[in-house]
């Protein structure tokens, strides 16, 4: 549809981020009316039957805005608006009256609905819009404010359900309360400003007993580097885009990576500064994840114990002085040189791992849903129960690996391309404002 046909404001194409979200919105609109009208159902109106049935399909958008495919702008010509549907038939038979109704009823009243403004509940868009121009603005102020990921008071945290991405019930939720000692306010687009936990570069442990709500709050962070829509509870959460979750993944396919800083010395003299596998085990595909997320520019790991290889992240000295012959080089010993020589800081959850306290910047207890500042009684704890947590001078070398990329008929070696360089490339690619 031509953009002035839409009568849709050229303010909403002024940046990158408005037009995303435009686009976003105009997607769920689609997919709610598809859904209302059951016109998702391949039997409507019990005319037809099989999979020949009329029914509309759109991708159907979670909590997160996100670039997409369904709804795309040409500038200020053009907007498009993409689904797939089902044309009916009964054997080899065309059924042309019930084709009528999909393409000349339905069809036009999903395009009317969607993509005319005049249709549209201009104020949910312009919120949805500018929700997401302000989550844009927090998340680039981290960086000059010496911050990895902001959480804003009255934040909601918890789900709906492990199986519902939806926020609970805010009669029911714990609404986010920054502790004072990381409490800071940032300004907003508006001339507003918004007052929250600031988790400051560095190593942080979030800490606490079970169901207390540490994990919670690390998957808030963990997807702050995406905007979400108004309503979610998590939508004035921002972290560093370059933020990674790392997991142990048994069984993952590793290809050339550098892993050497973890492990190194196997049996056999395996090469591990190439380190290839099909089938790898818990600690030496953490230890990949970690190295491949560095290689790409990565400078906020998130860490979560539960998920975690255990030999990666920590041995303690009974175990060291035990057995002499291991190749694992652990998290704890590397934490400290990571951050001093590469600028990655890290964020994890830990319940029994008490070494980590001994590398920690900031530590912080959940206890009942609720964040409280304990660094100074962890460094108490630390010299009441000393142990020996040896920290690695360097940190090691990083992963260094190039690809090909040809034409399809090169049957040459085509050209070799840096992986970091190239990651760097568009890294620092010259992004439009806000």
């Amino acid at each position: 549809m031509p953009w002035k046909q839409t009568g849709l404001p050229n303010d909403y194409l002024q940046s990158d981020v408005r037009r995303i979200a435009l686009c976003d919105f105009i997607t769920r609109i689609c997919a709610s009316l598809i859904r209302s009208k059951n016109l998702d159902q391949s039997n409507a109106g019990g005319v037809w039957s099989g999979p020949k049935g009329g029914a509309f399909s759109i991708n159907a958008p979670g909590q997160e805005i996100l670039p997409r495919t369904s709804a795309m702008t040409n500038g200020s010509e053009t907007i498009e608006l993409r689904f797939t549907t089902s044309l009916p038939a009964a054997g080899r038979t065309i059924l042309g009256q019930q084709a009528y109704q999909i393409l000349a009823v339905n069809l036009v009243e999903l395009v009317q609905k969607s993509l005319l403004h005049a249709n549209l509940d201009q104020a949910k868009l312009q919120q949805h819009v500018f929700s997401a121009v302000k989550q844009s603005a927090l998340r680039a102020q981290l960086a000059p404010h010496g911050l990895i990921a902001f959480v804003a008071n009255g934040a909601i945290l918890p789900r709906a359900s492990g199986a519902s991405a939806a926020p609970m019930d805010s009669n029911k939720a714990v609404r986010f309360q920054s502790p004072q000692d990381f409490q800071v306010a940032l300004p907003l687009p508006d001339g507003t400003s918004i007052s929250g936990m600031g988790i400051p570069r560095g190593i942080t442990l979030l800490t606490g007993g079970g169901f207390h709500g540490k994990s919670t709050l690390l998957e808030a962070i963990q997807l702050g580097i995406y905007n979400h829509i108004p309503g979610d509870g998590r939508e004035l959460i921002v972290t560093d885009p370059t933020a990674v979750k790392i997991r142990a993944e048994d069984g993952r396919s590793v290809s050339s990576v550098d892993i050497s800083p973890f492990i190194s010395n196997l049996p056999g003299g395996r090469d591990t500064k190439r380190f290839s596998t099909d089938d790898a085990s818990g600690s030496t595909s953490m230890a990949t994840n970690i190295q491949e997320a560095l290689e790409a520019g990565c400078k906020t790991l998130l860490i979560d114990e539960d998920s975690s290889a255990t030999n990666l992240l920590v041995r303690d000295q009974r175990m060291q002085s035990l057995v002499r012959n291991e190749p694992i080089t652990p998290l704890v010993a590397k934490a400290r040189s990571l951050f001093d020589q590469e600028g990655a800081s890290i964020i994890i959850v830990v319940g029994g791992l008490g070494d980590w306290l001994s590398v920690a910047d900031h530590v912080v207890v959940m206890e009942n849903y609720a964040p409280r500042s304990i660094t100074a009684e962890a460094k108490i704890v630390v010299q009441q129960f000393p142990s020996i947590v040896t920290q690695d001078e360097q940190y090691g070398s990083l992963p260094n690996r190039s690809f090909k990329v040809r034409d399809c008929g090169d049957r040459g070696d085509g050209e070799r391309i840096n992986f970091r360089s190239a990651m760097n490339a568009w890294a620092s690619a010259a992004l439009p404002d806000c």
